[in-house]
């Protein structure tokens, strides 16, 4: 990959985390938005905590949807084999909900629909949970996250609320709503 190339792709990047930022915001209560996460090894492209940092713990990872590659659904296999790992491995992760965001970097593009294994992978083993799947399309002015998984809440334990206190004791939050005084 080129100069070009890399700046264009950490371009496209900081757009859709920002888009995932505004999306979770306006999900959440009063979360605490974490950008370039890492929660006990699990690097996150944004990190949410509802209820100002004491609640559910929300995970998000970006995969880019890059040309080329393309079936004769206009899709790429590519994407749909990152997506499918990218799905298995985050079932592990310590949140309450799990959310990958296919980010499309080409104009006009068909949007893209997860095929019947990959919402199979998303749940948990014991079926308390899944993880969500957005679809965020950042080559209009005003990027837009449309919703094609819906997350469910996966098991809480004693461990991922130890994790996201230490976590949000330790750092500083991208965005946060704070009480007036």
């Amino acid at each position: 990959m080129n100069e070009i190339q890399e700046l264009q792709s950490e371009h496209y990047r900081g757009r859709a985390k920002n888009a995932v930022q505004d999306y979770l915001v306006h999900k959440l209560l009063y979360p605490k938005v974490y950008l370039d996460a890492d929660l006990d090894g699990w690097k996150l492209d944004v990190l949410a905590v509802d209820r100002a940092g004491l609640g559910d713990v929300h995970g998000v990872r970006l995969v880019l949807w890059e040309p080329g590659h393309i079936d004769n659904r206009g899709y790429s296999h590519r994407l749909e084999k990152a997506v499918a790992e990218a799905v298995q491995e985050f079932v592990g992760f310590p949140g309450h909900f799990r959310y990958l965001s296919v980010v499309c970097t080409e104009p006009k593009k068909q949007q893209w629909i997860p095929g019947p294994g990959i919402k199979d992978q998303s749940l948990a083993p014991d079926g308390v949970g899944r993880v969500g799947i957005l679809y965020l399309d950042i080559t209009e002015e005003e990027p837009s996250v449309k919703v094609l998984l819906k997350a469910e809440r996966f098991r809480s334990s004693k461990e991922i609320v130890e994790l996201a206190d230490r976590f949000v004791a330790e750092k500083t939050a991208n965005k946060e709503f704070r009480e007036e005084l």
